[in-house]
Formats: C-alpha cells, sequence, structure tokens
C-alpha cells in the first residue's frame, strides 16, 4: 500500500509488489489501487466498513479501554488513497473511521494527487546505477558536478563520484 502511495512522486520506481507484509486490514486497498475508477468508492466504503474488526492485531486495537491516551480511531490510509486517486468520497464521508476533514483540507489546497501523474510535470531525480527514465542531459547532485546524456533504459553511472550514492537530475532533451 506504501509502496503504490509513494509511486507517484518517486520518478522510475519500480512496479509495487501485489503482496502486503501487514495483510489486515490493508491488503484490501491494493485492490482499490487496480480497481477501475468507477468502483473505488463502494471499494473504499466496503473497506472502511470492516477497517476496525480488520484491525484487530494491530496495536491500536481496543485502545480505547487500556487508558487515557485514547485519541480516537482513524483509517489515515483510506484519507491518503482516497485523494490521491482522486477517489469521490460522498459515498463514504460519514464512515466511522474516515477522517473527511483531512481530506476535504487536502483538496482545498493545490497539490498532485492523481497516481497518473504525468512524468514531465515532476523534475525527475534518479539514483546512479538504475535505468534512464526519461531520454537526454542529466546532471549530477554532486561536486564536481557532471553531466551527460542519457537514453531510456540506459544504465546511469557517475563518474569519480565524491559522495558514494550519486544522485542524476533531469534537466532537459
Amino acid at each position: 500500500m506504501l509502496e503504490r502511495l509513494l509511486a507517484p512522486y518517486i520518478p522510475g520506481r519500480e512496479e509495487p509488489p501485489n503482496e502486503s507484509t501487514r495483510h489486515l486490514p490493508y491488503f484490501k486497498t491494493l485492490k482499490i489501487f487496480s480497481a477501475p475508477p468507477e468502483l473505488r468508492a463502494e471499494m473504499m466504503k466496503d473497506y472502511l466498513k470492516d477497517w476496525y474488526h480488520a484491525s484487530r492485531r494491530e496495536r491500536y486495537h481496543n485502545s480505547h479501554k487500556k487508558g487515557t491516551s485514547f485519541k480516537g480511531y482513524w483509517a489515515w490510509e483510506a484519507a491518503a488513497i482516497t485523494y490521491l486517486l482522486d477517489i469521490d468520497d460522498s459515498f463514504y464521508r460519514d464512515a466511522e473511521f474516515y477522517p473527511a476533514d483531512l481530506v476535504a483540507f487536502a483538496r482545498s489546497i493545490d497539490a498532485p494527487r492523481s497516481s497518473e501523474a504525468k512524468l514531465e510535470d515532476q523534475e525527475l531525480r534518479i539514483k546512479s546505477g538504475q535505468a534512464c527514465p526519461k531520454s537526454g542531459t542529466w546532471e549530477t547532485l554532486d561536486i564536481p558536478l557532471q553531466q551527460r546524456k542519457f537514453a531510456v533504459g540506459e544504465i546511469m553511472q557517475a563518474e569519480n563520484a565524491s559522495y558514494g550514492i550519486t544522485v542524476w537530475r533531469y534537466i532537459g532533451d
């Protein structure tokens, strides 16, 4: 789930896995990402309906019974997915564990929120040793500064890197 949330913001990242290290409740979110947009609201509503029970193995489950520091239960991932995939949450906005105010706030500011974010709209940065995602001129964020042209798929290597891991930044065609 976290890999899918980060993917639009980290160009060149490999395909996210189709498994979840924390099966419940999060595994169901993977299906929301891959579903057609018109089915996502219904799937999120079902996810939220089952969220608390599916969270029974999580440390926060039943925390309202364990002391005085209880602040409430929130399916933060539901808010992040709703925002990122631009799901119309009117179908589940009143769900018990859904932080609707957080999504409303995020939508009130101008920020990218589509998993189909265009590659050219993002500043491209790639670690040395990875395949080039876009042909053109790249420069290192290193001293001394290096500039090189790379073709798509070419492994991006730096020579005489000063800092160990070199990061390349796309600067144009």
